[in-house]
This record gives C-alpha cells, structure tokens and sequence, in this order.
C-alpha cells in the first residue's frame, strides 16, 4: 500500500548510522499522504492522544467525589496509579504487535480497550470495578499513543518528524495538565465525576469514522503466516513485564501508608518485587523461550550511551510534569481553601508555558541541531524552580511566588519531557526505530508509574505522620487523617479553625515541599556536562 511503501522509503533514505556529537543530520525524503486525508489522520491521532493525557491525570480532582461516592480511602492511590500501571505492563508488548501485524487494526484496537476501560470507570459500581476499569483503558491507552508515535514515525519525513512528534507530545501534555481542570469541573457539576470517564467515549465515537476510512494500513511483516508471526513474540517476557510493575506499584503504594514498613505483607510484596526483577532480567539477558532479536525489551539499545541517556531524561522530565500537576492542586485547596475546580485552575500558567515551550522546542529542534543544549538549558530552569519550591512551598508563601516558580519548570519541563522521542527515532538505525520508540514510551510511562509511586509515598507517610502530632488527642481516628490527606479533607478539615488549623495546613504542606525534592533530582540527571559525550557540534546548516 502507498503508505507502507512510503515508509519503507523512508527507511532506505535514513542515515544507516546513528550521528555522533549530540547532533542532527539532514535528509529530504518526500512524504506521500498529502491533502485532505493527512488532514485527518493527524487530527483524529492528535484527539486520542489528548484523550490519553486527560485520563492520565484527571484522577487528581475527582478522587474526593469517588470517596464520597464509595468509601475506601485505602485504596484511592490506585484511582491515579492504576491508568498508568495499565499503561506500562503491556507498553512493549504493544510495541511487539505493531511491529508484527497490521498496524491499523492493532490501533483501532486499543482505541476499543481504552473505551471500554472508561465506560467501565464511568458506570463503576463500586470502588474496585473504577481500579480496574482505569487499569483496561491505561492499556488500551497507551496503544494509541505508541501507535501514533509509530505511525508518525513511518510516515514523516526526518525534516519534518520533530514538529509533527512534538504535536502528539503538546496534545498528550494539553490533556495531562487539563486533566485536573476538567476533573474538577465534572467533579462539581450536576454531570458528576462518572462524565471525567464518559466524556471519552462521545470523543471517541466522533474519531472512529476518520481510523476507518483514512488511516493506513501498514504490514510490518507482510507475506509472514499468522503463526510464524505469533511464534515472534515473547510472551514470557511480556508477563514478567507485567508482573515486575505490578509487584513495584503494590509495594511502594502500600507500603508506609497502608501497611507498615515492618508488616508481614510489606516485606512479602518487596520480596515478590525482586524476585520478578532477576527474573525478568535473566529471561531477558539469556532470551529464554525467545531469540536476541524477539526480547519484549530491547536490551540491545541499552548499549547505545545515546539511548540509555535519552531514557532517563525522559523519564526525569516526566517527573518534574507529575509532581506540579498533582499536588500543586492539592497545596491551593489546602492554603487558600479553594474548591477541587479553582485549584486545578491555578495550574494554567504552567500548562500554558509548558505547552507552548514543548511546542517551539519541537518545531525548533531540526534547526537548532544540537540536542545536549536542551537539556543543559531545562535542568537550569527546574533547578530554578524545583529547588525553591522545597523551600517555600509553604502556608505563608504568596499565590504569584508560586506560579512564578511553577513557571520555571514548565519551562524545563517542556524542553524535556518528550523531546527524547524525536532524538531517539533520528539516532538509531532505521530497524530499530520502533524499538527506540518502545524504549521511551517504557521510559515516559514508567517514569510516571515511579514518580507518582514515590511522590505520593514521601507524602502520604510524612503527611499522615505530622498531621498525627498536630492534631494528637482531639478525637479524629486515623481513617479521619489519612482521608484529609488523600485530598478528602473538607471531612476534617471544616471542623478546624484557628491555631489548630494551621497547625494541620502546615504539617501537611511540610510534606509537600518534600514530594518537591523530586524536581531538582530529575533536573541533575539531565545536567551532567557529559550527558551526550562528545563535541557540541552543528551540523548542516
């Protein structure tokens, strides 16, 4: 078909070896899709990737309304925490099937799962079925971002790549940042939060025509039987994968807050983590009912310095997006009071800098060449604006401090947090493109999995432990605590007033200007003088 021939031309044109210099090289391959029909791909990949990003964070500002709804607060981590937990135990595996059979029919796919996990969420029951529901549509969630980096990636030409990456990039971080917004407003609407899940299957019933009549089928292994194709995938790998994130999420969410450090189940559920790691690892390394060239991860990129460099900025700049999402809300509704809505308002200025800057930095990269300068310049701005933050997040701290120094991470958090998938595409060889692609998805969603499982560990048990001291011997159980501190704390917290009051706010906002240590930690991994190695050089131009 055109567009598979089209890729593969591109494949031919593309530099056979990666540059060196932390730079970019030219090249004018011809895209074929023109017109209308690119028109409309481009539009219905950029609306399901908005749709990914929303479900990413709007967890954030509906959980005091499930709360209300179901009880449980034990189990709230889970309603943010299980989206991308879906999303990265079937991230390279999804890759795997991109990689070998249609990949129209893959993305339609995961279009459907990710429906049906928030029509799930939408009418959930009870507190258990939403967990899971969020777990099914964060798989089928991240099909439709992978397919439509993979999709871009065959498509464009390298000239061009960046800025259309960098739009599905600003589209899945429009619709992260938004998430709490829109969250909110549902939240507190007679719609009630159940339409923060519906809203995407009225979205997605208006896309599926534009996948069915426009978007190009293309056959990786075309001419290749079906069960030669499925004897190519490594489906143990797949399921320790799985196992591995699963048994890190349980451990690290219940640990500390739910269960404590020294608790039976704890040490279990650590024990159960490492287990699968060295299996994981050995079944990978030795290709153990697979071959070198099948692994679910590609262990052979993990000796490209590039693309293990590339890995953890992404993963860092990731970091630095979630931290300020989720609990930059959660200090306003503290400190000043403010309803679930105003609170996720309150993020604009970092979601309109972050969006903007991703965009320009997108646009910009094939004429700016030199990648390492990138990152160099978003450490300093999250260094500018994390470290501070650790500092004076704090009750007294005015509203225009705050958003000034939110405003310097979204600067570096722009300028990092994806530019990692247009780097990593033009530094591999043409073959392995969609394994570089899977590598950074792993590293993007992953990082998200670790950074909201460790954040949101530094604050529950900080939390709960100083709001315990201040508020000692006044009657409220720690059922009552731990509720306040999951964001339910207009339970609680309207029966405070005065010295106690501030007492509460301030022990837990202490806890938040720790998750902050975060920020300026990814910022370091990014500022190391030799992160790319080499010359800075430019190249063409």
């Amino acid at each position: 078909m055109a567009s598979q021939n089209s890729g593969e031309r591109d494949a031919e044109k593309a530099p056979q070896e990666p540059p060196q210099g932390g730079a970019l090289v030219d090249s004018e391959p011809s895209r074929t899709i023109q017109g209308f029909p690119w028109v409309v791909v481009c539009v219905s990949l950029y609306v399901t990737c908005f749709l990914y990003g929303l479900d990413t964070t709007i967890a954030a500002d509906v959980q005091g309304s499930v709360i209300a709804a179901f009880g449980h607060v034990s189990q709230i981590a889970w309603i943010g925490a299980g989206f991308p937990l879906g999303s990265v135990c079937v991230i390279l595996f999804l890759g795997t099937l991109f990689n070998t059979f249609n990949m129209k029919w893959i993305f339609v796919g995961t279009v459907v799962l990710f429906e049906a996990g928030s029509a799930l969420c939408g009418a959930a029951p009870t507190m258990s079925a939403l967990i899971v529901g969020r777990v099914i549509a964060g798989a089928g969630g991240s099909g439709i971002y992978l397919g439509s980096l993979q999709y871009f990636a065959v498509m464009t030409t390298e000239k061009e790549r960046g800025f259309y990456m960098s739009l599905i990039a600003m589209f899945w971080g429009l619709g992260a940042v938004l998430g709490p917004v829109i969250g909110g407003a549902f939240s507190v609407s007679s719609a009630t939060w159940r339409w923060a899940f519906y809203i995407n299957l009225v979205i997605g019933a208006v896309s599926a025509p534009a996948f069915l009549l426009y978007l190009p089928a293309i056959h990786p292994m075309q001419g290749v039987s079906v069960r030669r194709r499925l004897a190519s995938i490594d489906f143990v790998g797949a399921i320790l994968g799985a196992g591995l994130w699963t048994s890190f999420l349980l451990a690290f969410t219940m640990a500390g807050s739910q269960w404590p450090w020294k608790d039976g189940r704890t040490i279990a559920t650590f024990v159960v983590f490492g287990v699968v790691l060295v299996l994981y690892m050995a079944q990978q390394y030795f290709a153990f009912l697979t071959t070198p060239a099948r692994r679910a991860f590609p262990v052979h990129l993990l000796r490209d310095r590039t693309q293990v460099l590339l890995y953890a900025s992404t993963a860092a700049g990731t970091t630095t997006l979630f931290v300020v999402v989720y609990y930059i809300p959660i200090y306003f509704q503290f400190v000043n009071n403010d309803a679930a809505l105003m609170a996720a308002v309150r993020l604009l200025p970092f979601i309109v800098i972050a969006v903007a800057v991703n965009l320009v930095s997108g646009a910009f990269l094939h004429f700016i060449k030199i990648y390492k300068v990138i990152y160099i310049v978003a450490s300093v701005f999250l260094i500018a604006g994390g470290g501070p933050l650790m500092v004076y997040l704090d009750p007294n701290s005015s509203t225009g401090l705050i958003y000034g120094l939110t405003i310097l991470v979204a600067v570096g958090t722009g300028l990092s947090m994806v530019t990692g998938y247009t780097i990593a595409t033009l530094t591999v060889k043409p073959e392995d493109t969609g394994a570089a692609l899977s590598l950074q998805n792993v590293s993007q969603i992953g990082g998200q999995v670790i950074a909201l499982a460790i954040a949101s560990q530094i604050y529950q048990s900080t939390a709960i432990k100083d709001l315990s001291v201040a508020l000692a011997g006044k009657g409220f159980s720690q059922t009552e605590i731990q509720g306040a501190v999951a964001g339910a704390q207009s339970f609680l917290f309207k029966s405070l007033d005065g010295e106690l009051r501030d007492k509460a706010i301030l022990a837990v906002t202490n806890a938040m200007q720790m998750t902050f240590v975060m920020v300026p930690v990814a910022a370091v991994v990014m500022k190391n003088e030799r992160l790319f190695g080499g010359p800075v050089v430019a190249v063409g131009g």
